[in-house]
């Protein structure tokens, strides 16, 4: 029944088994990929390995899902005429070395600081999604609002990587005096195929922090800062992403690397910050 047409027995041929193999470890590793989607777009189990920092500054928010979330608070004792609003990147949290030293740079540079961990990071409780994550980031705006009583337009909100898809989506719901986006993604899926191009994200993507799609509704002003050198979201990317926003905005291009770019040890960014944002009216 299975005999070739000279009639010997028919045999797979080395180059169809390799093939096969092939698709076997490909299909397997996809499968891989989309079953751990989560894992690889939050990493929200690297952020338990840093001890909690307890002591001046921490308090606890609550979300409307009844999530407790760890924050941070970093204030003047003069009045400071802004607020920035910190969205983490994956895989951090603000007990951690890398997050808590940025958010003291911002701090030392003039200005107040709100910064908190999102749920299933650090020591909170629940599982992380893209749903989860801004409802987070909404509770720590309502913060701002009341009990602190801090004004709209005195709301700088801020994100870095990941973060800065959770910043672009709170500004398309709230209003605030801008956005300040670090190393910023311009989506999910998009991020994803260059980073693992072999695979179909796009069509697997059930996270899409898609901010590149968003940015064309977002009118306040922004001030987004990307590495030159940046391995995750290469340049050119960061421009496209940029030239979607429609209000005033103002791109700095820095050396630093994905994850400091400006905190290399240069006041660049202090310096934008202050050039973009003068102090509003009393």
């Amino acid at each position: 029944m299975f005999d070739s047409p000279s009639g010997g027995s028919l045999a797979l041929r080395p180059s169809a088994i390799v093939g096969f193999v092939g698709l076997m470890m490909w299909s397997t590793s996809v499968a891989c990929l989309w079953s751990n989607e989560s894992y690889y777009v939050f990493r929200a189990g690297r952020s338990r390995f840093s001890p909690p920092v307890l002591g001046e500054g921490l308090t606890t928010l609550t979300t409307a899902d009844g999530i407790r979330l760890d924050s941070l608070v970093l204030t003047h004792e003069a009045a400071s005429p802004y607020w920035i609003l910190f969205c983490p990147p994956s895989g951090r949290t603000i007990h951690g070395r890398p997050v808590r030293r940025h958010l003291e740079s911002l701090h030392a540079a003039g200005y107040n600081v709100l910064a908190f961990d999102y749920r299933g990071f650090g020591r909170n409780s629940g599982t992380p999604s893209e749903a989860g994550v801004y409802e987070d980031a909404l509770t720590a705006y309502r913060h701002l609002i009341h009990p602190l009583g801090v004004a709209p337009e005195r709301i700088i909100l801020a994100g870095r990587s990941l973060g800065s898809a959770v910043a672009v989506e709170l500004a398309t719901r709230v209003p605030s005096s801008g956005l300040l986006l670090l190393s910023a993604i311009d989506s999910v899926p998009a991020t994803g195929s260059r980073l693992y191009f072999w695979a179909p994200v796009s069509l697997l993507a059930s996270q899409r922090f898609d901010s590149i799609a968003k940015a064309p509704r977002v009118t306040v002003p922004l001030l987004q800062v990307h590495a030159t050198n940046d391995w995750m979201v290469p340049i050119a990317a960061a421009r496209a992403l940029f030239e979607r926003f429609p209000g005033r905005k103002v791109m700095l291009e820095l050396a630093g690397g994905h994850n400091n770019v400006g905190f290399s040890g240069d006041d660049s960014l202090t310096r934008a910050l202050a050039q973009f944002w003068a102090n509003p009216a009393e």
